[in-house]
């Protein structure tokens, strides 16, 4: 195969076709690259998306229509492929002289849509078609795709059981605060927060933090283990107690209405 004289009846014939467009060109360079790494075997087994990376074609609709349309004018033969695992057969014509090319009995059956099995461009004896070089690039490229996305996927999984990780660190960082907080000795500002949510004076938090303060937090013998707990215990102490004077204050009142007074109670 006389690539060069290929090439130069290519482009002659190009130049008298004014249907062509550069994207026509273009893909059909890329078709005589792939056909010449198969060392100018046909048919040529192509995978679309190789094809549309060198010819810098980004849309399908433009990859079919340009190489149905080659077909169409008589540049080559495409027998398309629907298997996913098969790829499609371009058998490419010679324009190595002047004169126009009939196509053979092989071209014939790709036409019509017969499966080739011989190779006319090696093969003299009969031999069948063995798989192209493209066909093994595409499997390649194919398992490098899966290889890619299968490390994406790991790595997402990856990066999922990290946020999981740092969310569990961070509930046991909270609760552990929330323990400390609840069963350590608590801070002033604290105090005065509690005290002052439930509508009782600052006074009261003052008197509550101090005489704890004074005690080492300790209830009796044993250590305060909640000082909230402690707090509302607290609370409910001072409300008896102001139940408790509030009732005294009424008897006395009462008494000194009556003109009465027990002098038996203490000032």
């Amino acid at each position: 195969m006389n690539y060069i004289a290929h090439l130069s009846g290519f482009f002659h014939r190009v130049s008298r076709d004014y249907r062509l467009n550069p994207t026509h060109v273009s893909l059909y360079m890329a078709l005589f690259l792939q056909w010449n790494l198969c060392r100018f075997r046909n048919p040529l087994s192509v995978s679309r998306a190789e094809l549309m990376e060198i010819s810098r074609i980004s849309s399908r609709v433009t990859y079919h229509r340009c190489i149905k349309e080659l077909h169409a004018w008589g540049y080559l033969h495409y027998d398309p492929s629907y298997n996913h695992f098969r790829g499609s057969l371009v058998y490419m014509l010679g324009f190595d002289d002047m004169q126009d090319r009939k196509c053979t009995a092989e071209q014939s059956n790709l036409c019509t849509g017969a499966e080739p099995t011989v190779d006319s461009g090696c093969a003299e004896g009969g031999e069948e078609v063995g798989p192209s070089i493209n066909s093994i690039n595409s499997i390649n490229f194919k398992n490098s795709l899966n290889e890619r996305a299968r490390a994406r996927e790991k790595g997402s999984e990856n990066e999922q059981e990290g946020v999981r990780k740092e969310k569990r660190k961070e509930k046991g960082c909270a609760e552990k605060e929330k323990k400390e907080t609840l069963h350590g000795p608590p801070e002033l500002e604290a105090v005065q927060c509690f005290f002052l949510e439930r509508g009782y004076r600052e006074l009261e938090a003052f008197r509550f933090f101090h005489h704890y303060s004074a005690n080492g937090w300790m209830l009796g013998r044993n250590p305060m283990q909640d000082w909230q707990a402690g707090a509302r215990k607290w609370m409910l102490n001072e409300l008896s107690q102001n139940g408790e004077g509030n009732e005294k204050s009424q008897r006395n009142r009462e008494a000194g209405l009556a003109g009465e007074r027990d002098y038996s109670e203490p000032l």
